[in-house]
């Protein structure tokens, strides 16, 4: 059996099923029979208070409120986000929209999302973790940089993958010898052990959201690794905001 590629991206406006259609039939099949971990960005525009979506059960997942107001209810917990809060979910999921609203939700699984089950919902972009063993221990972590314009995130890496959305400003990813900009409403995904080198616009402050998947003993911990030492001393103009380290075993 081979390794699943990663699966690219869609694009703003793609339909949902466009990532699945993606794959060939046969990785459809080898995932089916033995499933590694996926990790999907779900976007969901809810358009009037009152409006809802469920997410189905079988995932570990952040939802995050990229505006407006929700109400988070999975089998635990029921909880009120604003504008630019997140939190972690188990199992099914129902948004309610408070006020129109945009929601970003990360989701990790044992293979791909089913298009068909997220109604009313685009899957953004979808992630085969090809390096992390498909049952463990990780922590899934939901967090936020902000970045001053023109500053630049030096050359470095993480010890985990994670998939980057940006809410304003545009930064350019430097890796695998590509150079990309990304702007507000562009996704991308980073491996972690990948060096990148990550400047962003002059004209206005850059700020993305992004989820990782982590090895357990990075809980609470910084995780970028400076590929130069010399740059562990320089200045950082970019700020980084924690929003939630969750254990989870998968």
């Amino acid at each position: 059996l081979r390794p699943v590629p990663p699966v690219r991206p869609a694009g703003r406006g793609a339909r949902p099923d466009a990532v699945r259609r993606h794959l060939p039939v046969q990785i459809n099949r080898w995932m089916r029979v033995m499933p590694g971990l996926v990790l999907t960005l779900i976007e969901t525009v809810l358009e009037a208070g009152g409006a809802t979506v469920s997410l189905p059960d079988g995932s570990h997942r952040m939802v995050y409120a990229a505006s407006g107001d929700i109400t988070v209810t999975d089998r635990r917990n029921v909880v009120r986000l604003g504008e630019g809060m997140g939190c972690y979910c188990e199992g099914e999921v129902e948004v309610r929209a408070e006020a129109p609203s945009r929601i970003w939700t990360w989701q990790l699984g044992h293979g791909p999302a089913d298009p068909d089950r997220l109604s009313g919902s685009e899957i953004r972009i979808e992630r085969a973790l090809e390096d992390l063993a498909p049952n463990g221990r990780y922590v899934l972590r939901l967090d936020r940089g902000y970045f001053p314009p023109g500053a630049t995130a030096l050359t470095h890496v993480h010890p985990g993958p994670g998939i980057r959305m940006v809410k304003s400003g545009a930064i350019n990813i430097q890796q695998n010898g590509e150079s990309h900009w990304y702007k507000a409403g562009d996704v991308w995904f980073e491996r972690g052990p990948d060096p990148v080198l990550a400047p962003t616009t002059e004209e206005e402050a850059t700020t993305f959201v992004r989820c990782l998947v982590l090895p357990e003993e990075w809980r609470g911990r910084n995780t970028i690794s400076y590929v130069d030492p010399a740059d562990n001393e320089r200045p950082k103009l970019q700020q980084y905001h924690r929003f939630i380290d969750t254990l989870i075993d998968v």
